[in-house]
């Protein structure tokens, strides 16, 4: 353990037979289902690459990972990255190859005004042709219309440029599209990279309707745009030939696919499995810091961790409220139990509350939202020996209550993760405020987006029933196996019970300085930082687009059009 570095890889896992820069992509549903494992170079990549999407000279550690084996991974990594994430479904067109699909980049179309709201379109002709070319057979069953991307490579204004088009009709010929605007400089500045040097092909779709109401002025929102992502040509030679620009493309390509994160990550993990939920069960989260926590995302953290309406098992599966786990049911029946330490614990430790005023963070408020669940447990470090020093661990269990003879069935995670929706993300309701079209018309988690504000990484290690758990026959480690630092079944808080809240420390700080007249702690009772409570401020998930962004899309119209009259 001396000679232990941060590079992970190179501890655990052996050298690659062959370079794969296909296993840094997430994989589809059913390559997840055949091997639970074969995503964590995915999980690790995109993660990675987010932290250095800035600083291209780090950009090499993400494809140095296509060096290493991930195989041998025994468990699921599980990642939090700040920003909107958006859940909208990737489209492929008929005519596509799915073993070639990548993944899918939620990106926009700028300068979409151009053409319809000037002197040359006043009777608006050019929106009443668009508006038709957008109502054709080009749109699919899932109420999207594909778009054809063009390099502009003779562009003065940026060497990268992307235009967006839309074909007139299902059969068009050479020049028979009509141009809505391009990528953005941002999207286009690793798009053309990859694209030029035949790594990687895009194609993508756009809703007709956003388009619309951009273009007649009903609204500033940005046009969004699903641009998917395939192997190109040269795809397989990628780690011969590529050179520091495509590196810096790769790792911002890598660090912008969509993939699931928080919520929607813990959720997609344990989906792999199929759980006893008609056993007992429960989950006990033990965390050094508690966010704002509220019946309504104590039912999230529990729905996405796979907890089920037992009450609904007879519905149809049709509906997409089928045995959801909501706010109602957590209210009638708290699921989660919360491991943290009493004022009591925290004041009577060897050293007195000092260690612990940095490392607990607990608000008054969610704590008294929280009283009348009864959720609340205190938390006695394990083993013995640590009794009496604070704790700064964040460990989630699930435990079923199988029969007395049979291995325990669960899943333990471990990590970074407070208990939070800053970390787990906070489910925001249709964001676009638009409908699912097609087959997943109705489905109120389409179209949905989960806002996180924290850089977050756990590990979940799972022990699902032997049945569907053939990829773990060579494991021998059981759940009961894993030590908890805490001790479990954790007692109950009693009524006189109070966490060690911020305000509960602060309390005792001055009890202590009044009582003993010392100067340091009340000048550190002082310095203790406001309590505030955690707030997640809502944003505005599509956006406009931006002052810069119709500038840059206004100079590269003046010089397309220039190019095409001259």
């Amino acid at each position: 353990w001396i000679s232990v570095t941060n590079t992970i890889w190179w501890q655990d896992f052996p050298r690659a037979v062959l370079v794969d820069f296909a296993s840094l992509f997430p994989k589809k549903d059913d390559e997840i289902h055949r091997d639970s494992k074969c995503d964590f170079a995915a999980q690790l990549a995109g993660f990675m690459a987010s932290l250095v999407i800035d600083i291209p000279s780090l950009a090499h550690w993400i494809t140095q990972l296509t060096k290493y084996d991930f195989g041998s991974a025994t468990g699921h990594l599980v990642a939090s990255v700040p920003g909107v994430h958006l859940n909208r479904t990737s489209v492929l067109a008929e005519s596509f190859r799915p073993s070639s699909f990548l993944g899918s980049v939620l990106a926009s179309v700028v300068g979409l005004s151009h053409l319809f709201r000037t002197v040359a379109d006043s009777n608006g002709a050019g929106l009443k042709a668009l508006a038709a070319v957008l109502g054709k057979s080009c749109k699919n069953a899932h109420g999207r219309f594909e778009i054809v991307l063009r390099r502009n490579h003779n562009v003065p204004a940026d060497e990268n440029a992307v235009s967006v088009f839309v074909p007139k009709s299902d059969q068009t010929s050479e020049g028979d599209y009509v141009q809505l605007g391009f990528l953005p400089r941002n999207v286009a500045k690793w798009v053309s990279p990859l694209w030029d040097a035949g790594f990687l092909a895009f194609s993508g779709y756009v809703y007709p309707k956003e388009a619309l109401s951009a273009v007649s002025g009903e609204n500033s929102q940005k046009v969004q745009l699903i641009l998917n992502v395939s192997e190109g040509p040269h795809f397989r030679d990628m780690s011969k030939m590529m050179q520091s620009e495509q590196i810096a493309a790769f790792c911002s390509l890598i660090a912008s696919i969509q993939r699931h994160y928080g919520l929607w990550r813990l959720r997609e993990v344990l989906n792999q499995y199929r759980w006893p939920e008609s056993l007992e069960s429960e989950i006990v989260y033990g965390a050094s810091s508690i966010g704002s926590v509220s019946s309504k995302f104590l039912a999230a953290f529990s729905a996405a961790a796979g907890k089920k309406s037992l009450q609904h098992f007879d519905s149809e599966e049709s509906d997409p409220e089928w045995g959801c786990w909501n706010a109602r049911e957590e209210l009638k029946n708290p699921s989660v139990k919360i491991i943290f330490p009493t004022i009591e614990r925290v004041k009577n430790a060897y050293n007195g509350i000092m260690p612990s005023r940095r490392i607990l963070c607990f608000s008054e408020r969610t704590w008294q939202r929280l009283k009348t669940l009864n959720v609340l447990h205190d938390a006695i470090p394990h083993p013995h020996e640590r009794v009496g020093h604070p704790m700064h661990t964040k460990v989630v269990r699930r435990c079923f209550w199988s029969r007395r003879d049979a291995p325990s069935i669960g899943w333990v995670y471990c990590g970074s993760h407070n208990f939070s929706a800053a970390a787990w993300g906070r489910q925001i309701s249709n964001p676009f405020g638009t409908k699912a079209d097609g087959p997943h018309k109705g489905d109120p988690s389409m179209n949905s987006g989960l806002h996180i504000c924290n850089y977050e990484l756990g590990i979940i290690f799972t022990f699902p029933p032997t049945e569907n758990n053939d990829c773990h026959k060579a494991k021998s480690t059981k759940l009961g196996d894993i030590v908890l630092p805490f001790v479990v079944p954790a007692p109950k808080y009693e009524s006189q019970d109070r966490p060690a809240t911020k305000l509960a420390m602060r309390e005792v700080m001055t009890e202590l300085a009044e009582r003993e007249g010392e100067k340091q702690a009340e000048e550190e009772m002082m310095e203790e930082i406001i309590e505030e409570e955690e707030e997640i401020e809502e944003i505005n998930c599509v956006g406009e687009e931006k002052e810069e962004e119709k500038a840059y899309a206004e100079i590269l119209w003046s010089q397309v059009d220039s190019s095409q009259n001259s």
